[in-house]
């Protein structure tokens, strides 16, 4: 019994060393010469109170974040280019804008959505 168990803790014991080693192995960024962010916050045209739960996306990458309870969001990691972005949320019309994101400088974005009317 005492050879079970000595067995079945070395074999958690060895899952979480190759689980956390596997965790720091993960893919390096790049520098931040190539890598820039997208940030912003999402407004009610009509209210101008910030929207929490807004989908944004950049629809050439698929990357994809929602705005926090403050209306906020931050895209890190973006190559510099030009991007169009998505962004939609329940009870407002879907919105696009085309942005161009610079290696020298963050990119950050006041989006004003309009409400769905009846």
């Amino acid at each position: 019994m005492k050879n079970k168990a000595l067995i079945f803790l070395s074999a958690c014991i060895l899952l979480f060393s190759a689980t956390t080693i596997a965790a720091k192995k993960g893919p390096k960024p790049s520098g931040p010469a190539t890598q820039s962010t997208l940030s912003g916050v999402v407004f009610d045209k009509d209210s101008n109170e910030k929207l929490a739960g807004v989908t944004i996306q950049l629809t050439e990458t698929d990357q994809k974040i929602y705005s926090n309870a403050k209306g906020e969001f931050t895209l890190d990691g973006i190559a510099p280019g030009t991007y169009k972005v998505k962004i939609n949320c329940i009870s407002y019309n879907d919105k696009e804008m085309t942005v161009k994101v610079s290696k020298t400088q963050n990119e950050k974005l006041k989006v004003l959505l309009n409400p769905v009317t009846p």
